[in-house]
């Protein structure tokens, strides 16, 4: 009866080694603005931000960042929205429920040249991440297909598909451990309807908790 203490505080470290603090990480060499997002349990995974500057969505253009040293946990690529002024009620449901209608290239590569991933379609077509209590703040990003899986009479496993090379699904994929990427983006069709809105490409993992 003694042990069961011990072996759950065993349990417990083994769970906790299994998460990545980045409070102090100092690893990440590329381009923009790394940024921890600290987990609110030792049981939880830490996630990031990794900002890589402003995007003019309302002119055709392009920019090419660089990701060295990213930790090697799932991270999505995607555009951050912010009205540029103060915003009323109805402007931030408007950020909050809609999308821009720019046409858009996005490719990552690795350091040997290699397809990570690519997406070229309009912004309408990708998923909108916002917080319930900042309805001006969207995150846009776009997720892979998703097949279902027979496992028994009844039941079926969500499984993604396809998954490319560094597990890439979407704008997701999970960094090899001090690899570098290169990551272009570009605007094919503007919408200049958008021009009070700034948008910012980011890299972000998401805190996890089991």
């Amino acid at each position: 009866m003694k042990t069961r203490p011990v072996a759950f505080a065993l349990a417990i470290a083994a769970l906790a080694g299994c998460t990545m603090r980045l409070a102090q990480y100092t690893g990440y060499r590329g381009d923009g603005t790394f940024t921890p997002q600290p987990a609110p349990s030792a049981l939880c995974r830490d996630g990031y931000t990794v900002d890589l500057g402003a995007v003019d969505l309302t002119t055709a253009g392009s920019v090419t960042r660089v990701l060295a040293g990213l930790p090697p946990i799932e991270a999505r690529i995607g555009l951050a929205l912010r009205r540029k002024a103060q915003p009323t009620a109805t402007d931030g449901e408007v950020v909050a429920a809609e999308r821009p209608a720019a046409g858009i290239e996005l490719a990552v590569h690795d350091a040997q040249g290699r397809l990570v991933l690519a997406r070229r379609e309009s912004l309408t077509q990708w998923i909108a991440l916002h917080a319930l209590d900042d309805a001006d703040h969207v995150f846009l990003y776009q997720r892979g297909t998703e097949a279902e899986i027979a496992v028994a009479p009844g039941f079926v496993r969500v499984e993604r598909f396809p998954i490319g090379m560094d597990d890439s699904w979407g704008t997701a994929f999970t960094p090899r451990r001090g690899a570098h990427y290169t990551v272009h983006f570009a605007v094919e069709q503007p919408d200049t309807e958008w021009r009070d809105i700034e948008a910012r490409l980011q890299v972000r993992a998401a805190v996890d908790c089991p």
